[in-house]
């Protein structure tokens, strides 16, 4: 077994996968539910396992990682409710929810009163136009795609590139973590979204985490996406669109310091 695939079995085992009744979402947390709780959404191609770099960094700097997975079949603001809610059946004190890419984008619709003290978005985006001219988030060619043929696509480019602790993530997600359907149905809200109406949008304090070298999110939507939330503390960090997996410490290190 390789070492990118030793790490998300012994993830596996440190962090095991709950399903709450009558929940749409499950969800990873270590035995030991001490220190501050945040909870960690990952994107649109993303599963639980894609923090299994970075979850034992956070525990390890005091933290209580919950590492949350979601359907894709679930309009922006029913997740970001079902989120608070999950929060509010853990019993989480104050706790916090880092947001990455897709989820920064629809997290911003968590309720302020309760349970969230505060967000984190890490490489988000105001709205599609933001992802325009890239070929990965053509709306048009989504819609017209069978789920399994769509998948199959991000599986044959995950597995044509060089094998990094990314392509591996990526090559289990398609091969089985995330369903054709909610892959397919996260694509397409990514693809449809829209900027969220300011009277909707999360009114307590906001971390703002980007990446300098991100190619999806690029420069002029990373500022956009700023300027949109100027009273928010900014944080960069290297690693790509991925930062949880190319540079876990770095992404690690700017949660920690937005607690």
């Amino acid at each position: 077994m390789s070492t990118h695939e030793e790490q998300p079995a012994a993830f596996d085992a440190a962090f095991p996968r709950t399903q709450l009744p009558e929940s749409p979402l499950s969800f990873r947390r270590g035995p030991s539910a001490n220190g501050r709780a945040v909870l960690l959404l990952p994107g649109a191609s993303g599963t639980s396992e894609f923090f299994c770099l970075v979850a034992p960094l956070l525990r390890d700097g005091g933290c209580d990682p919950v590492l949350v997975d979601y359907p894709g079949t679930l309009e922006p603001r029913a997740l970001a409710r079902e989120t608070g809610k999950l929060a509010i059946r853990l019993g989480l004190a104050s706790p916090l929810a880092v947001g990455c890419s897709y989820s920064a984008w629809w997290l911003q619709y968590a309720a302020t009163a309760d349970p969230f003290a505060a967000l984190i978005l890490c490489n988000g985006f105001v709205e599609a136009e933001d992802l325009k001219g890239n070929p990965l988030f053509d709306h048009a060619a989504i819609a017209a795609t069978p789920a399994t043929e769509l998948r199959e696509q991000w599986r044959d480019r995950a597995a044509g590139g060089p094998s990094t602790p990314l392509s591996a993530l990526l090559l289990k997600a398609m091969t089985g973590w995330l369903s054709e359907e909610d892959l397919k149905g996260r694509l397409m809200q990514v693809t449809a979204s829209r900027p969220v109406p300011g009277p909707e949008r999360f009114a307590g304090p906001v971390t703002v985490i980007d990446c300098p070298d991100d190619p999806i999110v690029t420069a002029p939507a990373r500022a956009r996406f700023r300027r949109t939330w100027k009273e928010a503390g900014h944080r960069q960090v290297p690693g790509g669109h991925y930062p949880y997996v190319n540079a876990p410490e770095d992404f690690a290190r700017a949660v920690l310091a937005s607690i």
